[in-house]
C-alpha cells in the first residue's frame, strides 16, 4: 500500500488531493455486472452492461481531463490494437449495408462497442490506479467469487439453475465452456499471488485455496476447450512468469485434492447426472459442500508449512527449469505415444463426427476425441466465405446464412472459431482486421512484459497468459458471443497497455479530441440503447398479439420500428395484427416488407406465402413463395406442412 501511495504522490498533487483511490473502483461495477448478469449470449442484456461501462469511461476519463488522476500514455503497440478492434467493429456496423441480417448486424456491432468501452476502461482504470498489480488483484477477487458462486450452486442445488436437461457446472455464466473459459483465466491470477514470495503467508494460502476451488469447478464443467484453455495460460504462466517452482507446487498442493474432489462428485455421486432426485442432490450436494471445506482447509495448512522452507535463489532457478523442462518433455512424450498407439484414422473420423452424432454431456465427454459438430460448422463456414470473400454475409448473420446448407436442426449463433467465424461474416477484410487487432494484442503483452519489473511484471505475465487462454478458447468455442469472459480480457489488455507509462495528473483544456470522444461516446450510448429498447417494445407488442389485442401490438411494434427499423420480427407481428384486424393491404405491404428487409430469411417468405394463402386465397403466389422459404430452409415441419395444403388446394382446383 505504501508503494502506490508513493507512486501516486510522485504522479501529482491532484491524485491525492481527491479519493482518486476509489476511482478504479468504478471499473469494478460494470466487470461485475458482466460476470455476473450477463445473461449469456443474450443481445439486449449486453446492451446494458455497455451503456454502465460507457458511464464508467466517461467517469474516469473526466477525472483525467480535470487533473484528478494520471491519465494514459499509449505506446505504438497501444495504437495498433486500438486500430486494429476499432477497425474490425466499424466494419462489422457497415457490414449493415449488405448483411442478409441487418437487425442481428446491428446488435453485433453494439457488442463491439461494448468491448471497446472494456478496452477503454482498462486504460483509464490503470492510469487511475497505476499498478498492474492493483488490476490483476481485481480480476482475481471478481474471478475467484464467480468461481466460489459456481460451487454454491453445487453445494446448495436450490440456489443453482435446472438441471433436468445438463448437471454440467453453468452459473453463474449460464455456459459450461464460458464458465470454464472463466476459471482457465483466473488460474494465473492466483498462481501469481500464491507462488510470489513478497506475498503474505496467509495471502498466498488463500490463494493457493482458491486454486484448489476453481480447479474443481474446471472439473465440474467437464469442458473440454476449457481444459484446452487452462492447459495454455499455465502454460504461458510458466514460461513467462515468476517463480516457477513455486508455482508448480501450488499446482500440486491445489490440484492433487481438486482432482480427487472433482473426480468423485462426478463419478460417485448425482451431482454430474442429469434429471436425479432432488433429494439425492441435496444430500450428495452437502456431502460436496463439506468435503469442499476440508479441501480448502488441507490446502491451506499444506501452503502455509511450505512456504516457510526456506529454497536459495540458484536452487530455486535450476529447480524452476527443470520442472519446466520435464514438463514440456512429458508433454512431447505423451503426444508421440498418443500417436503410436492410436488409429489416426479412426480417430480423424471421429473428431469430424456427423451432424447426427452428439457428445453427450455425462462426465465421459472428457476423454472423446469428437468436435461435437464443431467440424460440420467450420465447413460450413468455409462454404460461406467461399460464396461472399470480400464483404461476408454480415456480422453475425452466421445462423441464418448456413440454414440453406445445414443438415440438422441445430442453430449455433457462431461456428464456434473467431478466425472461420470472421471469415464467413466480414469476409477477408474483417480477418484482416482481426489479424491486427490480434498483433496488436501479443505486441500489447510483450511490451508489457519487457517494460515492467519484478512483482508488476508477475502481474502483467498473469494478465497475459489470461488473454492468451482466451484466444485459444476462440479457436474451439464462441467466447466473443459471452460478454462475461470477454469483458474481463479486454479489460485485462487495457490495463497491460498503460500499465507503467501513466502520465503526471495535470489539469487540461477540453480540445476538439475531447469533444470528438464525447461525441462518439453519446453516438455509441444510442447505437447500443435503441435496439435494445426496440426488443422490449417489439416483445410486447408479440405479447399483446398473443393476448388478442391487434390494436395495442401495431402500437408498440411502430414504437419498436421507430428505435430500430431493422427489426423484422416487429414488422412481421405488426403484419399480423393488420392481418387479425383485416387491413389487408396494409398487412400485405408489411409482411413484402419484412421480405425484402431479409430476402435470405425462410421465415419472412413463410409468412408472406401463409399470408397469401389463408388471407388472400392465392395458392399460386402462396406456392412460389411458400417454396422459396422451403429452398432457404428444409427442416421445418410447418413450411412442409404448408406447402402441402397449397398443393393439395391447387389440385382440387385443377380438378
Amino acid at each position: 500500500m505504501r508503494g502506490v501511495l508513493r507512486r501516486a504522490a510522485a504522479a501529482g498533487p491532484g491524485v491525492l488531493a481527491t479519493p482518486s483511490a476509489l476511482l478504479p473502483l468504478v471499473a469494478l461495477v460494470p466487470l461485475a455486472l458482466a460476470v455476473f448478469f450477463g445473461g449469456g449470449s443474450d443481445l439486449a442484456t449486453v446492451a446494458w452492461i455497455a451503456l454502465v461501462a460507457l458511464a464508467a469511461v466517461v467517469v474516469l476519463a473526466a477525472a483525467g481531463l480535470l487533473g484528478k488522476v494520471a491519465t494514459p500514455r499509449l505506446g505504438a503497440d497501444a495504437w495498433l490494437l486500438l486500430a486494429g478492434l476499432s477497425g474490425l467493429v466499424a466494419w462489422q456496423g457497415l457490414s449493415i449495408v449488405w448483411s442478409i441480417q441487418g437487425d442481428r448486424t446491428w446488435e453485433t456491432f453494439n457488442r463491439g462497442l461494448a468491448y471497446l468501452a472494456f478496452l477503454a476502461l482498462g486504460l483509464l482504470a490503470t492510469a487511475a490506479a497505476p499498478s498492474a498489480r492493483a488490476v490483476a488483484a481485481g480480476l482475481a477477487v471478481l474471478l475467484g467469487t464467480a468461481v466460489a458462486w459456481s460451487l454454491v450452486t453445487v453445494a446448495v442445488p436450490a440456489l443453482g439453475p435446472d438441471t433436468e436437461r445438463s448437471a454440467r457446472l453453468v452459473s453463474p455464466v449460464g455456459y459450461w465452456n464460458a464458465l470454464a473459459l472463466l476459471v482457465a483465466m483466473s488460474l494465473p491470477l492466483w498462481l501469481w499471488v500464491a507462488a510470489r514470495g513478497a506475498h503474505d503467508p496467509g495471502v498466498r494460502a488463500a490463494a493457493t485455496a482458491m486454486l484448489f476451488l476453481a480447479l474443481v469447478a474446471l472439473g465440474l464443467t467437464t469442458s473440454r476447450g476449457g481444459i484446452l484453455a487452462a492447459l495454455m495460460a499455465v502454460g504461458i504462466w510458466l514460461v513467462v512468469g515468476r517463480p516457477r517452482l513455486e508455482s508448480v507446487a501450488a499446482l500440486a498442493v491445489a490440484g492433487v485434492p481438486a482432482v480427487a474432489l472433482a473426480g468423485w462428485a462426478l463419478e460417485a455421486t448425482v451431482l454430474g447426472e442429469a434429471g436425479a432426485a432432488a433429494d439425492a442432490r441435496r444430500t450428495d450436494g452437502a456431502l460436496f459442500g463439506l468435503l469442499a471445506v476440508v479441501g480448502v482447509s488441507l490446502v491451506v495448512v499444506t501452503t502455509l508449512r511450505l512456504v516457510r522452507l526456506p529454497v536459495v535463489g540458484p536452487v530455486r532457478r535450476r529447480a524452476g527449469l527443470g520442472v519446466l523442462g520435464a514438463g514440456a518433455a512429458a508433454a512431447l512424450v505423451t503426444v508421440v505415444l498418443v500417436l503410436a498407439t492410436s488409429d489416426l484414422a479412426r480417430a480423424w473420423d471421429e473428431f469430424r463426427n456427423p451432424p447426427a452424432v452428439e457428445v453427450t454431456n455425462a462426465p465421459g465427454r472428457v476423454t472423446e476425441l469428437s468436435s461435437n459438430h464443431r467440424w460440420t460448422w467450420w465447413s460450413q463456414a468455409w462454404e460461406l466465405f467461399r460464396a461472399d470473400p470480400w464483404g461476408g454475409t454480415g456480422a453475425g448473420s452466421y445462423e441464418l446464412a448456413r440454414r440453406p446448407i445445414r443438415e440438422d436442426t441445430r442453430a449455433p449463433i457462431d461456428p464456434h472459431n473467431l478466425v472461420l467465424g470472421a471469415l464467413s461474416e466480414t469476409g477477408v477484410v474483417g480477418l484482416g482486421l482481426l489479424c491486427v487487432a490480434g498483433a496488436g494484442a501479443a505486441w500489447v503483452a510483450v511490451a508489457a512484459l519487457r517494460r515492467l519489473r519484478e512483482d508488476e511484471r508477475a502481474a502483467a505475465a498473469a494478465l497475459a497468459a489470461g488473454a492468451g487462454a482466451w484466444l485459444v478458447h476462440a479457436l474451439v468455442d464462441m467466447p466473443w458471443q459471452y460478454v462475461a469472459v470477454t469483458a474481463p480480457m479486454f479489460f485485462a489488455l487495457g490495463a497491460l497497455t498503460t500499465a507503467g507509462r501513466t502520465e503526471p495528473a495535470r489539469r487540461r483544456r477540453l480540445r476538439l479530441a475531447a469533444l470528438a470522444a464525447a461525441a462518439t461516446i453519446l453516438g455509441a450510448a444510442f447505437s447500443i440503447a435503441s435496439p435494445a429498447l426496440a426488443e422490449r417494445r417489439s416483445q410486447a407488442a408479440f405479447d399483446a398479439l398473443v393476448e388478442g389485442d391487434p390494436g395495442t401490438a401495431v402500437d408498440r411494434a411502430e414504437q419498436a420500428l421507430a428505435l430500430d427499423p431493422l427489426d423484422v420480427r416487429a414488422v412481421l407481428v405488426r403484419a399480423s395484427a393488420e392481418e387479425i384486424r383485416g387491413n389487408l393491404d396494409e398487412a400485405e405491404r408489411q409482411f413484402r416488407h419484412a421480405v425484402e428487409l431479409q430476402p435470405r430469411n425462410p421465415e419472412t417468405w413463410y409468412e408472406l406465402g401463409r399470408f397469401e394463402f389463408e388471407a388472400r386465397r392465392r395458392p399460386r403466389s402462396a406456392l412460389v413463395y411458400a417454396d422459396r422459404s422451403y429452398a432457404l430452409d428444409s427442416w421445418p415441419p410447418e413450411t412442409g406442412a404448408l406447402l402441402n395444403e397449397i398443393r393439395a388446394e391447387l389440385a382440387r382446383r385443377s380438378r
